[in-house]
């Protein structure tokens, strides 16, 4: 599970430099599921509606493609790019402006930031590795725009444990 902030040059760096390669040797290949929360910070002023944005993507299937387009136009933020970069996606402008402005993908980032206090992360990006057992999920906890090799090792001790 990931916790991100849009605006974080941070979290921008994990999802340009690590998570392509953690897509291509372990989400894809489905050895992990793989969750992104938003943790948009207070300093942050853009975080909020462009996690909100990406949120509405989302409800038009284009959820990881929208936020790596925002990631990539991060310093344009203030400018609220959302409909152009819906546009350039072939989305449906309409239907995400629409969704923005409902409310409802606000109150599941707020749940989101709920969420991340309750088990204390604070800061971004953080990220929780571990399994089900019983039906409950048990993991680990750390946090900063680590290398590939960090979560490689991570992942494959992981994944050798007897179940």
């Amino acid at each position: 599970i990931e916790f991100t902030d849009l605006q974080c040059p941070y979290c921008a760096r994990h999802a340009r430099e690590t998570f392509p390669r953690l897509r291509r040797d372990y989400i894809d290949t489905g050895k992990v599921r793989y969750a992104s929360r938003d943790l948009p910070l207070a300093r942050h002023a853009y975080a909020v509606p462009a996690a909100v944005a990406s949120r509405c993507a989302g409800e038009q299937g284009r959820f990881w493609e929208y936020r790596e387009a925002l990631f990539a136009a991060q310093r344009t933020l203030g400018s609220e790019p959302y409909a152009r970069i819906a546009g350039e996606l072939g989305l449906d402008v309409e239907r995400l402006e629409a969704c923005r402005r409902d409310g409802r993908q606000e109150a599941n980032v707020k749940a989101d930031i709920a969420l991340a206090s309750s088990v204390g992360i604070r800061s971004t990006p953080a990220f929780v590795i571990g399994r089900v057992v019983n039906g409950e999920f048990q993991g680990e906890q750390f946090s900063g725009a680590q290398p590939f090799e960090s979560f490689k090792a991570r992942l494959d001790a992981l994944l050798a444990a007897p179940r």
